[in-house]
């Protein structure tokens, strides 16, 4: 009998893992251990993923099959994929540490909610600034703790897509415009739904102030236009209940869990422990050999991402 892992921040229900296999036609054991297998042996084969593919865990494999629904050519792809972009854009997602982040916690709380939404079996992250004095917030550390936490929950989270709810509440124009660079959040966003193959369900805007038309304009610039189209304004917490059920959302929105506060210090503490640092370590060794690539094809499959960042029109 399979037994889930049990984390204390990335809570899951048999029920949770068994309709997101079922949403893909995934649900039978013996099929996803022989296609995990079938993957285990084609990157052993490849001499750009073989260095790599020892440090992908078992667990982290079966979420990126899920991912590509079930099919075991696109898990393929996808892994090929997800190795080469981390090479290709290191600045958001290599070379992390914990400390760097302090400085970020100081001004903002990124959190992702404990339990899945029932409605559609999305995870929903909380960013809630909490303050206007943004001296010292970096839009690029911002996303690589974004990364680092993503990275750290495909070892145990089992979701179908994401939410990303952005409290403004606190921050002025002058604090979050001018620190907002529409090339790294293109390359974030390449990075989220081309390397990781996150689906992206919804960007939901909280206590929006006057300007957040201008952000708006400054985040469509550099978000694919299907992206782009799920950016939601709520006027009330009642009106973002609409899409996320308060049941899992924080006492701070109106909901039954605990407060982004304390959420933030609990992953702050988690992610200081032993075995999230090896995951994290484990984690740096994800990127492809290029030095030893075979495919001809390389620079029509992937050098077209990097030099499509040059064609943003950011005045």
């Amino acid at each position: 009998m399979e037994v889930l892992p049990v984390h204390p921040l990335i809570k899951l229900t048999k029920e949770d893992v068994k309709n997101t296999r079922q949403f893909y036609d995934v649900d039978d054991m013996k099929r996803i251990n022989e296609s995990l297998d079938a993957v285990e042996d084609w990157i052993k084969k490849q001499p750009h993923l073989i260095e790599a593919g020892k440090y992908m865990s078992r667990n982290l494999l079966e979420r990126l099959f899920i991912l590509a629904r079930g099919s075991v050519e696109s898990t393929k792809q996808k892994i090929d994929k997800l190795f080469t972009c981390r090479g290709l854009m290191p600045e958001i997602c290599l070379n992390k540490t914990i400390g760097e982040f302090d400085k970020l916690w100081d001004c903002v709380n990124y959190v992702p909610l404990p339990k899945l939404s029932p409605k559609d079996y999305s995870r929903v992250m909380i960013t809630r600034f909490t303050t206007d004095k943004l001296d010292d917030f970096s839009l690029l550390t911002y996303f690589r703790y974004n990364f680092l936490i993503g990275e750290y929950r495909l070892h145990y989270d089992y979701s179908l897509q994401e939410r990303f709810i952005i409290d403004l509440k606190n921050l002025t124009q002058f604090s979050i415009i001018s620190k907002i660079n529409p090339i790294v959040v293109r390359k974030a966003e390449v990075l989220c739904s081309e390397g990781y193959g996150t689906k992206i369900k919804g960007i939901h805007l909280l206590n929006a102030p006057g300007f957040v038309d201008k952000l708006i304009f400054l985040l469509k610039q550099a978000l694919k236009e299907k992206v782009a189209n799920r950016i939601h304004v709520h006027s009330s917490y009642e009106d973002l209940h609409k899409h996320v059920p308060k049941e899992i959302l924080p006492k701070d929105y109106g909901g039954d869990e605990i407060s982004c506060e304390k959420l933030t210090e609990q992953w702050k503490e988690l992610l200081k422990t032993k075995e999230a640092i090896q995951i994290m370590n484990d984690c740096e060794k994800l990127i492809a050999d290029e030095s030893k690539r075979s495919d001809s094809n390389f620079n029509e499959d992937y050098l077209g991402m990097p030099g499509s960042f040059r064609k943003l029109n950011v005045d």
